[in-house]
């Protein structure tokens, strides 16, 4: 029982006071406190119950101090009175104890002043676990043995306001694990559905084929010739190389899918304005089961849809529901097609029974789901929690603002795809504009529609489904047009790189807007002015120049070339497309708005995204990194793309500087992504709070580190650590510098740290390597070819391949053998020899070798780059900086650690790998130099495990010491040695060193026990 001081607050008064402040809060429900018989078969009293229409009715249980987990945890599995859904997920809330001395008007202000009062954690009930058979089938499952103990997250309680409340209250009310599970099912019947249609389709005898080359054309599903079969040899038959095959590649098949997802849309469009909008419902608008009802036998035909949809084009919602039209006026459909309809009509009904639609985007679950090529186009989905992440972090810097300015901020997503994104930041706002007193947010829905929100795609369908997602946010109000487009012109939206052009044509509704001209023709123009987007929020595609693979987009040359004379210079094709979305985003974001993006991780590292750092970091302040270091591959912020990402936050200067400046980043590591919207949330309300002197600390599964950047475009070092020393020591290597997080002491190197760039010429690039045996338009100076394959040793060797089983020692033999095919480049090559190479693909999970020696001149390779212009008294030191721990830090912070265990370094960008100025003619650099020389022949020769095994590897430490003794360290010093050891610790515990496997973190794990 909590206790009350003189005259202050009880429970039973707060509950009260937040449930009347939850009902002032800007949304439609009704919060009541402390009402008894609320709860089917339970004596209990629900501290605060809000209910919302058919939405899930939602508890919170509080109490002083700490949150009332135990409570929550008991109303788990009831249901409310006139309800059949059970509860599985209650909101515990701890009041803040100080509060127990305020009086009912100071509480009430704190309320209204959205005070930091409140602590929470989710209580929710995990699925029951399956049941193997082993104890009699489903006999047990209510027993003591097989209930399932309550998830509670997280861990430790998060700091709350009234209105992070009132979010997990919106966030309770949509069940996830339900809702993504049904989603499935109904991915199923879309498919179910498309296969009937297509079938009808097949027996309209002869009309077929038009009828399904226009829903091809209509929804995008186009030939995929790489996967029709050729029914002739083409040297006999060329005409047949790309043939018209409507049956093979599947494209009608993915075009029926579309389609019924497409009508799927429309129906939940229907059926909604016909509940909800009232102008529609006088215009004679009616649900689908009134249209089924007095429709002939029951049946829902494509005229009767028709004539519906056609009365919701009288007000618009073109964006909408035109594609809906046009691919049911396909053609003729065949007598099966209501089948499919009413299989439709059904799923609309199963998913308004969620009463999800204003939190959750079904329209992209199912695009997710049922698009089977999105890899080539591009169509990479945001996972819906990822998007809430984003979302509100980045929405958060506009929350100092007055209501009237959110309600006014231009939110532009140029590659929108189903809107999961732009929905999710659109929500943001509406809640920051409630949370600034701002009058009843849906009321600004027809202003923000039709002035504020800017959404671009080159697939007609992902704008469709984007203007579906929008317009879900309030079906009650109409709007008259919008700004969501779908670009045609070869570029897509980046034609917006060039300055020059502020028009987007092709807009989706374009018919009931006074046409003006723009770029692209007169169907109706909205224009993005320079500097006058607030808000860019995308998850960019990331597609770049790859054989076997098409671009999303083409036609850049022009833009790109447009946005350099103007000095906007992110955009990077050796890096990816995403480049152009950020050089998109800079041009046209006003002062002080803000940018917020999905990138690939090897944005943070990688040579080639070094031009689209350094101009973030010139033009952009407040930089923030988030990213996931969790699982066992590397967890995509997107649904499919199988790749790390990071998510990337930053505000643009109030005036553009004309040169780059001294930038902090702060870089966020996740131990774990989160898994629900509601978590979303919470880890971006965290990271919007970390304060602005804080240099490293935690947060809910993970830690953060602020790195300075000293020179532009730096590696973003620090981002995919999942350990802040670790962070600490890399920062400090690369000034120079030693730091013992143990003893949190700084040892000055006795080398600078430059470049390898700067002692050696790196070597030969891409384009001398060697070309593919099967390639129609050989490239390259050399054929290679495996020496074991070769009957005599061949003249032209070379360290070509990466072979971990040999490769173990510093002291490395060639793997190939070359024959020439381009004399020109070959004699260029040879000039590129070396006896010193730098390995660019380090797998330390398997690979122990990082640097190596070879006793002869040695081409370059693939997975081995040259070392040229160095003597070998540089050489040996380089060799041996590179295979110690100090090298292992100092790469994995600039290399790319796209896949977990493996550091890559693009070849063109090795020359920027750090290392300690051996080369410069100073007693500390003669001394390295001779230290090197007198321990190297010895070291060479001793096998090295690979490289994440550092910790326990004896042979490793020796090299280790010498190391350290060549940058001015004591190696005989126990702290120099403990050091060391806690560096191999730090450094092997990594992620992106260990590749979670289970072998090597077991190794450490007793390794640490030991005392090692």
């Amino acid at each position: 029982m909590t206790t009350q001081a003189p005259g202050g607050l009880h429970e039973n008064t707060a509950n009260p006071l937040i449930a009347e402040w939850l009902n002032r809060a800007g949304r439609q429900w009704q919060a009541s406190a402390e009402r008894t018989g609320r709860l089917l078969n339970s004596g209990g009293r629900p501290d605060i119950v809000i209910t919302q229409g058919d939405r899930m009715p939602v508890i919170i249980e509080c109490e002083f101090d700490q949150p009332a987990v135990k409570d929550a945890a008991s109303r788990l599995g009831h249901t409310l009175q006139g309800e059949t859904r059970p509860f599985t997920e209650i909101i515990a809330v701890g009041i803040d104890g100080g509060r127990r001395r305020d009086s009912e008007a100071e509480f009430r202000r704190r309320l209204e002043a959205n005070e930091r009062i409140f602590t929470i954690q989710l209580v929710s009930q995990p699925p029951p676990p399956e049941d193997k058979g082993g104890k009699g089938g489903g006999e047990n499952k209510d027993s003591d043995d097989n209930k399932v103990p309550p998830k509670i997250w997280p861990n430790r309680p998060l700091a709350a306001t009234p209105q992070d409340l009132a979010a997990y209250a919106e966030y309770a009310q949509v069940p996830q694990a339900v809702i993504a599970r049904e989603t499935v099912k109904i991915a199923n019947a879309v498919k179910a559905a498309g296969e009937t249609l297509l079938s009808s389709i097949r027996q309209t005898q002869g009309r077929a084929e038009p009828t399904l080359a226009k829903l091809r054309a209509l929804t995008g599903s186009q030939h995929d010739h790489e996967k029709t079969p050729l029914r002739t040899p083409p040297e006999e038959r060329p005409d047949l190389l790309r043939p018209v095959c409507p049956w093979v590649c599947g494209c009608n098949r993915q075009a029926a899918h579309n389609a019924g997802a497409i009508w799927l849309v429309a129906i939940d469009l229907q059926n909604d304005l016909a509940q909800f909008n009232r102008e529609l419902q006088g215009r004679g608008l009616q649900t689908t089961a009134e249209v089924q009802r007095a429709a002939t036998a029951g049946q829902l035909t494509p005229a009767n849809l028709l004539e519906q949809w056609r009365i919701i084009l009288e007000v618009n919602y073109l964006p909408v529901i035109e594609l809906a039209i046009d691919s049911l006026e396909a053609g003729p459909l065949g007598a099966a097609a209501g089948d499919g309809l009413a299989t439709l009509n059904e799923l609309g009904q199963q998913m308004n029974g969620l009463h999800a639609k204003h939190i959750y985007n079904f329209a992209g679950e199912l695009w997710q789901r049922l698009v089977a090529d999105r890899e080539e186009r591009a169509a990479h989905y945001t996972k819906p929690e990822i998007a809430e992440l984003l979302a509100q972090a980045a929405a958060s810097r506009f929350a100092r603002r007055p209501a009237g300015q959110i309600a006014a901020l231009k939110l532009l997503d140029a590659a929108c795809g189903t809107g999961t994104l732009i929905g999710a930041g659109e929500r943001a706002l509406r809640r920051l504009y409630a949370a600034q007193g701002g009058r009843d947010p849906n009321g600004l829905h027809r202003q923000r529609m039709e002035e504020h929100i800017y959404a671009m795609d080159v697939n007609g369908i992902a704008g469709t489904l984007t203007a579906k997602r929008l317009t879900d946010l309030n079906v009650e109000q109409n709007y008259q047009r919008s700004k969501v487009a779908v670009i045609t012109d070869p570029a897509g939206s980046l034609i917006l790189l060039d300055p020059g052009i502020t028009g987007v044509s092709n807009v989706l509704g374009y018919r009931s807007v006074t046409p003006t001209k723009g770029i692209g023709g007169e169907e109706g123009v909205f224009h993005v002015m320079l500097q006058g987007i607030d808000w860019a929020l995308m998850n960019p595609p990331y597609s770049r120049p790859m054989p076997g693979r098409g671009m999303a987009t083409t036609g850049l040359s022009k833009p790109r070339a447009a946005a350099r004379r103007h000095k906007y210079l992110m955009s990077n094709g050796q890096a990816s497309l995403a480049t152009d979305f950020g050089n998109l985003s800079n041009i046209r974001l006003a002062p002080n708005g803000v940018f917020s993006s999905v990138l690939p991780l090897t944005a943070a590292r990688a040579g080639s995204w070094k031009p689209y750092r350094a101009e973030l970091e010139k033009d952009f302040e407040d930089i923030v990194v988030i990213a996931n270091v969790s699982s066992t591959e590397l967890q995509s912020m997107s649904a499919d793309t199988n790749m790390g990402e990071l998510l990337i936050i930053a505000t643009k200067r109030n005036n553009r500087p004309d040169v780059w400046r001294p930038t902090n980043i702060l870089c966020v590591n996740l131990g774990k992504a989160p898994q629900t919207l509601a978590e979303g949330y919470a880890l971006a309300q965290e990271i919007a709070r970390i304060p602005a002197d804080n240099q490293s600390g935690m947060i809910t599964h993970g830690s953060y580190t602020r790195i300075s950047q000293t020179s532009a475009g730096n590696p973003w070092n620090a981002v995919g650590d999942s350990n802040s020393e670790l962070t600490e020591i890399t920062t400090a290597l690369l000034q120079g510098q030693a730091y013992d997080p143990m003893r949190i002491a700084t040892h000055n190197l006795a080398l600078p740290t430059i470049t390898l760039g700067e002692i050696a010429e790196t070597g030969p690039s891409d384009d001398l390597l060697g070309h593919n045996k099967d390639a129609k338009d050989p490239r390259g100076a050399f054929e290679w070819t495996p020496l074991g394959e070769l009957d005599t040793l061949p003249a032209h060797q070379s360290m070509w391949a990466a072979i971990a089983e040999t490769q173990t020692t510093l002291v490395t033999k060639p793997t190939h053998g070359g024959r020439i095919v381009r004399n020109g480049l070959a004699q260029r090559m040879v000039e590129l020899r070396s006896r010193w190479f730098f390995k660019r693909n380090m797998r330390w999970t398997s690979q122990a070798t990082a640097a190596a020696h070879a006793l002869d001149d040695t081409h370059g390779g693939a997975a081995w780059t040259a070392l040229c212009g160095v003597s070998d008294e540089v050489g040996k030191a380089i060799t041996l900086y590179y295979n110690s721990i100090f090298g292992g830090i100092a790469r994995s912070s600039y290399g790319a650690n796209q896949k977990q265990g493996r550091s890559e370094i693009r070849i063109m960008a090795t020359a920027n790998t750090p290392c300690p100025a051996f080369h410069e003619d100073t007693p500390a650099a003669r001394q390295a130099l001779d230290i090197a020389a007198r321990h190297f022949d010895e070291l060479a020769q001793l096998p090295l495990l690979p490289f994440a095994y550092c910790f326990q590897d004896g042979h490793r430490r020796r090299i280790d010491g010498v190391v350290a003794e060549m940058l001015g360290l004591d190696a005989a010093e126990a702290a120099v040695q403990q050091m060391l050891a806690y560096w191999r610790t730090l450094f092997a515990g990594e992620p992106n060193v260990n590749g979670r496997q289970r072998k090597i973190v077991d190794a450490l794990e007793r390794h640490r026990a030991g005392g090692g």
